[in-house]
């Protein structure tokens, strides 16, 4: 082989080579385009379903919250309600559910409604009657002494006046009662209204079963 072929041959390998390695880079360009046109297309779809799935959350999540919460709230409501409900049939102290307007606030609709009394009614001109324990009368004095002592005993409750006259600790009646058929602080019921024992009078040696009403008439 002569110089000059040699030569050639030479080129001819070098322009191969370069070839190749032209076309070995055209082909990581393509390459690397066509994947990063592949994260495009990949971040873009991402996007859309985040997109997609905060929409749906906006829509549906709080929803559903308050409907759980306000379904929560009602149950708790429910058994509080129970429970005072139960208490009161069981003739147990309930607490007030407030200091005013105890008329007509919820627990003490729930406590009286626990009377179920349909027989006659005391009443400044009912004087006497037969309620659920038996003979009832009334009587009017001071209770400020009284109200002290049942605090004294952990009996808590505001004394009113309810408005057909009736004087009231906290939830209930106050009534006179012979203290060995019912201690002071027991729940009783009457012709009024579910009650409480605050004080006792000269009747009960007679009638151990009377209850003497307390009322502003």
């Amino acid at each position: 082989m002569n110089e000059k072929s040699s030569k050639r041959k030479k080129l001819a390998i070098v322009i191969l080579a370069e070839l190749l390695a032209g076309a070995f880079l055209c082909f990581t360009i393509l390459q690397t385009v066509e994947y990063q046109n592949r994260a495009v297309r990949q971040e873009a779809e991402a996007e859309r379903a985040a997109e997609y799935f905060n929409q749906q959350t906006i829509a549906v999540v709080p929803a559903s919250s308050e409907t759980l919460e306000v379904e929560g709230e009602e149950i708790v409501r429910g058994a509080w309600i129970d429970q005072i409900r139960t208490a009161a049939e069981n003739l147990e102290f309930v607490s007030v559910e407030r200091d005013y307007d105890i008329e007509n606030s919820e627990v003490y609709q729930i406590v009286q409604e626990a009377n179920n009394w349909n027989g006659a009614r005391l009443s400044k001109g009912r004087g006497t009657v037969t309620g659920p324990n038996g003979k009832e009368t009334y009587y009017n004095l001071n209770m400020s002494v009284i109200v002290r002592m049942m605090r004294s005993r952990g009996y808590y409750g505001p004394y009113w006046v309810r408005s057909d006259g009736v004087k009231m600790y906290g939830n209930y009646v106050m009534v006179a009662a012979n203290l060995n058929r019912h201690p002071r602080g027991s729940i009783v019921r009457s012709s009024v209204g579910l009650a409480i024992v605050c004080d006792t009078g000269g009747f009960a040696k007679n009638n151990p079963n009377q209850l003497d009403i307390a009322a502003a008439w």
